[in-house]
């Protein structure tokens, strides 16, 4: 019963990293364009956030997420981020050439930056913190249920829960640096852009559902 539930922890972590979102294309594109080692410190700040609120979901403290108010300034951070993000790769590939363009293009790549853009992001994304009360919550109900026991493997449990999240994208940016070695310079520079214009548009869904959330309020 105890292997169930720890395999369980695995396939869940996998399964909540499979569906596209912001913090899966921002990786991917840090892997294409500054190569997997970045892609990975990056990954490892969006998983610091990941464990921080499986935590508290764990230890069942996750009360500020109902409040309408915390929402609306998590919806308008993380919207805010992500237009930056957006635009500052999309203007780093317009500008490459000319050594404003460059020396912006080095801050994006340097490993503190990248560190630190991972843990921000997906610490103030909602989508990420209900995503997490939801599934996460669901499963730790579940089992408690099944294997009152569980309720003592609650470190063991988030970092099986984490590595399962990372047998996905790991795999996942190392095929796609890979990839982007393969491809000439004007698709790798489109698949770029496209990426930074995808992140513009989940910024932008983020403010709106901010505004939406005031308006209702």
């Amino acid at each position: 019963m105890l292997l169930e539930y720890f395999l369980s922890a695995f396939a869940l972590g996998v399964i909540v990293a499979i569906p596209p979102g912001s913090v899966t294309v921002i990786a991917c594109q840090r892997a294409m364009q500054y190569g997997f080692g970045n892609s990975l410190v990056f990954t490892a700040g969006s998983r610091l956030s990941d464990i921080f609120y499986i935590s508290l979901v764990y230890y069942g403290l996750t009360n500020f997420v109902h409040s309408d108010r915390n929402k609306m300034i998590l919806w308008i951070v993380c919207g805010l981020l992500l237009l930056v993000v957006g635009a500052m790769t999309i203007r780093g590939l317009k500008d490459h050439d000319t050594a404003g363009g460059a020396g912006e293009t080095m801050l994006q790549s340097r490993p503190v930056f990248t560190f630190v853009s991972g843990i921000l992001i997906t610490l103030t994304n909602p989508v990420t913190i209900l995503g997490w009360l939801a599934i996460a919550g669901n499963f730790f109900l579940l089992w408690r249920g099944r294997l009152p026991a569980a309720v003592e493997y609650g470190p063991a449990v988030i970092a099986v829960i984490i590595a399962g999240v990372l047998a996905w994208f790991v795999p996942l940016t190392f095929a796609v640096s890979r990839v982007g070695k393969l491809l000439n310079v004007k698709l790798q520079k489109f698949l770029i852009a496209f990426s930074g214009a995808c992140l513009i548009v989940f910024g932008s869904v983020s403010l709106y559902s901010a505004f939406r959330l005031a308006c209702a309020g």
